[in-house]
């Protein structure tokens, strides 16, 4: 008990909301979905290079094994070209908007990332506060009967009562102090959790400055539309929609003209190489591609392409009745969890003055040693609901911000 108070006391205490910052901060799967958000700018950033003109150059040095009379062995060619695509049937354009929504979805994914990310710091916040809490009234509770045992120990030296009270005490003693080690390990466990979301070492870690028990403002109801708007997942998941519409006109690009033109230089050798004299030649060409037979390919890639888009089109329809539902539940839990904590605060104040008045009855000779223990452990089963109580109260909240993605 000793050391565990000396523990609690040599960390550092931290509030929730400096928590959230620094798992925010350390988190290895925001980071990922900050780096994907990356990938897609550039994926974008490279498909808007497909809508500009290109310059190539390409070069070619030949020697002859042979060298016939008055011809040069050597000879070269250099010729650059710019070339700029006309009409691709769209598709460079749409590619470009794929690519371009695709950054904006995956921007919306890092967002409710973030979200999720919250929500895990929260949840290992109140349960390491609840577990410190639980563990320091196993301490008081083990301190009690230790209180109440020199009381019997006491009494019995004494010829008051019976050698069987003395029984009944030290077995209830032995089973809280099992309780504490259970405690203690629980305690450790949800430390040890708490300092890894901020990749903070346990020994030199942090504790919640916040008991359970605090109370809190709840968050007010939102509808519905407010919820989808801020839902990055939701918000991800409509531009995917979009972004398979896109795909049902890339799909139809490849089978319609291509024409493009270029302008280009070069410089080469005369042929055949007799005196070294260099040429330089201008040329202009268009090129025009038309398909036109291709045994339905169009019609399929287009069919292909027109599913993908229902799959995304009954994904997005799913996930927001997966958002209605989950509100439904979050806010139902809100609800039953503050009823719940409303109640064993009020049970555990009377269990709190029953044993008062049972430990004061026993010392006046008024109740028997099962009275007290009973009363003790009727005070310890309803501190332990108020905890319980308390704590699914912050974490349905917890639930809910995560659910509508508010702060």
């Amino acid at each position: 008990m000793i050391f565990s108070a000396l523990t609690l006391r040599a960390q550092n205490q931290i509030s929730i909301e400096e928590y959230r910052l620094a798992v925010v901060d350390y988190s290895h799967t925001l980071r990922i979905a900050r780096a994907t958000t990356l990938a897609a700018d550039e994926q974008a950033a490279l498909s808007r290079t497909g809508l500009l003109p290109r310059l190539d150059a390409a070069g070619r040095f030949d020697v002859a094994l042979r060298q016939h009379a008055g011809v040069k062995p050597f000879s070269f060619s250099v010729q650059p070209l710019v070339v700029q695509t006309i009409y691709a049937g769209g598709a460079r354009r749409a590619t470009y908007e794929r690519d371009r929504v695709g950054a904006d979805a995956a921007l919306c994914d890092e967002f409710f990332t973030q979200v999720e990310v919250i929500y895990a710091a929260d949840d290992a916040y109140w349960n390491l506060a609840a577990a410190r809490d639980r563990l320091r009234i196993t301490e008081q509770y083990v301190a009690i009967i230790r209180s109440l045992k020199r009381v019997v120990d006491a009494r019995f030296e004494n010829g008051y009562i019976s050698r069987s009270d003395v029984l009944m005490t030290d077995t209830r003693l032995s089973e809280a102090e099992y309780g504490l080690v259970a405690a203690e390990q629980s305690y450790q466990v949800a430390l040890h959790n708490f300092n890894v979301l901020m990749g903070v070492e346990q020994a030199a870690g942090n504790v919640p400055a916040d008991s359970v028990m605090t109370e809190f403002e709840l968050p007010a109801r939102m509808v519905l539309d407010e919820i989808l708007d801020r839902r990055g997942d939701f918000l991800a998941s409509q531009l995917r929609v979009e972004q398979s519409l896109i795909g049902v006109r890339l799909a139809r690009s490849a089978y319609l003209p291509q024409v493009s033109a270029g302008i280009g230089v070069v410089w080469q050798t005369r042929s055949p190489n007799t005196k070294w004299h260099t040429t330089i030649d201008g040329s202009v060409n268009l090129s025009v591609d038309v398909p036109i037979f291709h045994w339905g390919a169009r019609r399929r890639s287009e069919g292909v392409a027109r599913q993908q888009l229902a799959v995304r089109e009954q994904e997005h329809a799913q996930l927001r009745d997966r958002i209605i539902r989950d509100e439904t539940d979050a806010w139902s839990s809100i609800e039953n969890s503050l009823s719940q904590s409303l109640a064993s605060r009020r049970n555990l104040d009377i269990a709190r003055e029953n044993l008062e008045l049972s430990t004061y009855s026993y010392n006046e000779g008024q109740l028997t040693i099962l009275d007290v223990l009973s009363a003790q452990l009727s005070w310890l089963q309803l501190y332990e609901n108020a905890l319980e109580a308390a704590l699914n109260l912050h974490l349905s909240v917890a639930e809910y911000r995560r659910v509508t993605c508010s702060e």
